[in-house]
């Protein structure tokens, strides 16, 4: 049993198992060891080499900052954070769920689309969290943090099981609380979410965000990923162009009106945009209760119960196991601890305060110089970053050693930000020399921007060399976006290559229906706990045309447990017609039950119809819910060829017997 299992404390948590093993850390679920030894939390368990290391330490007290403030139902919280066996960790809110990318998957798995209702839900509770972190204040000094995320996707939103919604993962997020006011980042791997004001080198704000929502809600209604090619370059190219296809030319369900909010999210002028994401909650919500007035936050859960009902069950079965260990040993074995080191865990993150200044002095007046870095997969093995730079004028600045404008370290060189060893005009002081050094500040000012002006000559010709290299290893892909093929300039041939199209299209052309061929229906409003069936067989609708023969009348009937079924026939007089055919809110049925008599023959069977198709039951019959109303039905013994009429009547909420 698990309660007789040796489990791993970690400080005053017991680790009860793992959730994610990373590269630098990993994430646990765990029991606290203390008075509220019932609470159970993820920790965030960094890396011992990481744990030391001064530019990490910096960047997890910069996250810290940022999160540990926060208190709202839409965000994540952070309890805890400190460093034990010389390993930094944070404790967090667990959340027993599954992030919107599993959904994703799930729902692809099934063939179906998220109901509409749903992810305009979804989209709004994110609104909410993120608009409260936007306009998030220090309480104890009044001054605003003006956080942006910057890595909203599908990866870092959480559903919980129980229908709430969680923005997670504020690990990049650029904040006033950051050490470094101009920090350099490098995006990993969500090129996809990026806004077109990134690459144009604008300063981000709460709008970069708000497009990134957007196209999270794009892909949840279209049920596939708004940018996406073969390679980065590609993407960007995509990004950069912003053109982008209402959800409903996709997705024939999503209404006119919810393409309004969508589209705006997604401007590239980020004017254009909701001027913050309390405006796009107000609309989305607005939309949503106008649209689908008998949505309740609690389909959230039927739907996540649904999809996920076997890791419930499991998940279930585990933690009533993890309930049977007896904690007191653990806490036992921590207080002898404690008693023998003297002292209690602390918050010990002397390390970043101390790091936060090494190797670098603050100087009024420079300028400021931002660096962003883009990690681009160019198809060869090989990965490249292209910085790019932009002065902006401010009053204070971090000066830093070793500048670059393509960061490349080579072995034995210091990290950016450690003291030194080179001979430059500041590093070469000594710090005895420095507190009795007569040089102003001014006159340091002036030697740096000396120094600078001797190196931008050579940023530019290691930039340009390291372009130039690009177009001529990466010809074929360069012309496609600059329009000019670099080897065949240098070689002076013609180059044969396949002509590409990537990025060229939004969506796959066997998407999109042969109008010159096929008439077809168009299906809305379906969901997926709705039943299609077509001429009474059952079918599996995905959001594409439904082919139908010309001349021939065809019967579509949706069912759903506990509604009445929507029946609508159509015939369609010559090829190449369409029509859209959406699907009404169905009605709830009104249902009694029936009980038949004990001594019907083996082999009886009760038909009767119901919504326009045949039903048959084996008799005998008990409480069994059937629809309000009156039938004209037949009791039927094929293995004796009898046939009896019946007729018998239902009424809501009421038992019949039927002999």
């Amino acid at each position: 049993m698990t309660s007789d299992k040796k489990f791993q404390r970690f400080g005053k948590y017991l680790i009860l198992d793992h959730l994610v093993d990373g590269g630098m850390a990993k994430i646990c679920r765990a029991r606290y060891l203390g008075e509220q030894a019932n609470k159970v939390v993820a920790i965030k368990m960094v890396q011992p080499q990481f744990s030391n290391d001064e530019a990490f330490v910096r960047m997890f007290q910069d996250e810290l900052n940022i999160t540990f403030g926060m208190l709202h139902p839409n965000i994540m919280q952070v309890y805890d954070y400190g460093k034990t066996n010389g390993q930094l960790y944070t404790a967090m809110e667990y959340i027993h769920g599954a992030n919107l990318k599993q959904y994703l998957d799930r729902l692809k798995e099934r063939k179906v689309v998220f109901p509409v209702e749903i992810s305009c839900y979804i989209i709004s509770q994110v609104c909410l969290g993120l608009h409260y972190a936007h306009t998030f204040t220090d309480k104890l000094t009044g001054k605003p943090y003006n956080i942006v995320h910057r890595d909203i996707s599908p990866h870092n939103i959480m559903l919980t099981y129980d229908g709430a919604v969680k923005v997670i993962d504020f690990g990049i997020a650029k904040a006033n609380t950051n050490s470094e006011a101009t920090q350099a980042g490098t995006i990993k791997g969500k090129l996809s979410y990026l806004a077109p004001e990134y690459l144009e080198g604008h300063e981000l704000d709460a709008r970069y965000d708000e497009f990134a929502v957007g196209i999270t809600l794009w892909e949840l209604l279209c049920s596939r990923k708004l940018f996406q090619a073969n390679n980065d370059l590609a993407v960007l190219k995509q990004i950069q162009a912003c053109k982008v296809v209402p959800p409903s030319q996709i997705n024939p369900s999503v209404p006119k009106e919810l393409d309004t909010i969508v589209m705006k999210a997604l401007s590239k002028d980020r004017a254009h945009r909701y001027e913050n994401l309390d405006q796009m909650n107000r609309a989305l919500v607005k939309f949503l209760y106008s649209t689908y007035p008998e949505f309740n936050a609690s389909d959230l859960k039927s739907f996540a119960d649904d999809l996920f009902k076997n890791e419930i069950s499991e998940d279930r079965s585990k933690f009533v196991e993890y309930g049977k260990i007896d904690i007191q040993v653990y806490i036992d074995d921590m207080k002898k601890e404690d008693s023998r080191t003297g002292k209690i865990a602390t918050k010990d993150l002397k390390g970043a305060k101390a790091s936060s200044g090494a190797g670098e002095e603050r100087v009024e007046g420079e300028p400021r110089t931002k660096v962003r870095e883009i990690e681009l997969d160019l198809s060869e093995s090989k990965d490249v970053r292209i910085s790019l730079e932009k002065d902006t004028d401010t009053a204070t600045t971090t000066k830093r050693q070793n500048k670059s404008a393509i960061h490349q370290q080579p072995k034995g060189t210091p990290k950016s930000g450690a003291p030194s060893k080179s001979s430059g005009p500041v590093n070469s002081m000594k710090k005895t020399d420095r507190s009795n050094s007569r040089i102003t500040t001014k006159e340091k000012l002036k030697q740096e921007q000396d120094e600078e002006k001797k190196r931008q000559p050579i940023l530019i010709l290691v930039l340009a060399a390291s372009l130039a290299g690009i177009s001529y290893l990466q010809a074929d892909l360069v012309e496609s976006l600059i329009g000019f093929n670099l080897k065949t300039l240098i070689h002076g041939e013609e180059i044969q290559r396949n002509p590409t199209s990537v990025g060229t299209e939004v969506y796959p052309k066997n998407d999109v229906p042969d109008e010159d061929k096929d008439s077809q229906i168009i299906l809305g409003g379906l969901d997926m706990n709705m039943q299609l069936y077509i001429d009474g067989t059952k079918a599996n609708y995905i959001g594409k045309p439904i082919k139908v023969p010309v001349g021939k009348e065809v019967n579509i009937m949706v069912k759903q447990p506990g509604y009445l079924p929507y029946i609508t026939t159509h015939t369609f007089t010559k090829a190449g017609d369409s029509k859209v055919i959406n699907v009404p809110a169905l009605e709830r049925a009104r249902l009694g039950l029936l009980t038949t008599s004990q001594n019907y023959t083996a082999g009886s069977v009760l038909v009767y119809e119901s919504g326009g198709e045949i039903i048959e039951k084996n008799l005998p019959l008990r409480e069994i819910q059937i629809p309000e109303g009156t039938y004209q039905a037949k009791i039927v013994n094929p293995i004796l060829g009898t046939e009896k009429k019946v007729e018998f009547t239902i009424e809501e909420n009421k038992k019949h017997f039927l002999e």
